[in-house]
């Protein structure tokens, strides 16, 4: 592991990187609820994983003096490249309406080609928890293939696993402010924390294995917070639906197309918990009041 700058500061060595190793007796993470299943588990303290180190920034000046502004080199041209050429316009619809479904949508699919698939994800479940509609079968197929592409485990003859995450580019650029906070774009905030939901994946993947990464995730926000909380409002919805028991369901109706057997042999003996969910998200929808956007800084110390 490279050295790296002590200016990144305490919650930001959370975010150490993409590749993450665990074993499969390590201790369980944080989850919420059990699924439609009804049985809530306790949240538990979620292990640290090693996940993309933050791009070097300036030393920390002794707290006696003043706090310069400084960002990591090449910061600029680092957030340019999580504006692919051929997404403006997906993203200038999904800033301009932030509460329309199918702008979530275009946008997660504009992304899924690209080096920043971080937001194909954030922004597909988002257009599933504000209810879907008629791009859940391209939604769901573009998020399978970022879940297969992009997020790799490899397992051992121990069952342990080195994980490789490739959801955002290079290494994470951070800024620090005049008032010693640090910031980095939320794209590879999301990857480096998302990092420490998938210890427990092992290929290939499913919908029930993104249930259990999901719930995970859920159960992280829920005992600790994150990072991207304030400004990612899908966090809070999960969380809500998870404790509701519905987040499986959720996971089936977002995934569903993508995996057409799984989805089949799920409706065979839970046709009842999915229209529930589906009931659910009827009366109560992710309402976003801010599209999130893969430069947008985060504050991470």
């Amino acid at each position: 592991m490279r050295k790296r700058s002590s200016t990144v500061g305490s919650l930001a060595a959370l975010l150490l990187g993409a590749t993450v190793a665990s074993a499969c007796g390590s201790p369980p993470v944080a989850k919420v609820g059990d699924g439609v299943k009804g049985h809530p588990v306790p949240v538990e303290a979620a292990p640290t994983s090693s996940a993309p180190e933050p791009a070097p920034a300036p030393e920390p000046l002794p707290a006696s003096a003043p706090v310069e502004p400084a960002e990591s080199p090449d910061f600029a041209r680092a957030l340019a490249a999580l504006q692919p050429t051929g997404t403006e316009q997906a993203r200038q619809n999904l800033l301009s309406t932030p509460t329309n479904s199918e702008a979530y949508a275009r946008a997660a699919l504009a992304y899924a080609g690209t080096e920043v698939p971080a937001m194909t994800l954030l922004w597909g479940m988002s257009y599933q928890a504000m209810g879907g509609g008629a791009s859940d079968d391209a939604v769901a197929k573009a998020f399978a293939k970022v879940l297969t592409e992009r997020i790799l485990a490899k397992p051992d003859e121990h069952q342990q696993a080195t994980f490789n995450l490739r959801l955002a580019p290079g290494q994470m650029p951070v800024r620090r402010a005049a008032d010693g906070s640090v910031r980095a774009p939320l794209a590879h905030t999301f990857e480096a924390l998302f990092g420490r939901a998938v210890t427990g994946f092992r290929p290939p993947w499913t919908i029930s294995q993104f249930y259990d990464v999901l719930s995970t995730w859920a159960g992280i926000v829920a005992a600790h917070g994150t990072a991207l909380d304030e400004q990612v409002e899908l966090d809070a919805w999960l969380v809500t639906t998870a404790k509701a028991g519905h987040l499986e369901a959720f996971c089936y109706q977002l995934l569903g197309a993508a995996f057409p057997a799984e989805l089949k042999a799920y409706k065979a003996h839970d046709a009842a918990a999915l229209k529930s969910y589906r009931d659910f998200v009827k009366a109560t929808p992710l309402r976003p009041t801010h599209a999130p956007m893969p430069d947008e800084l985060v504050r991470i110390e």
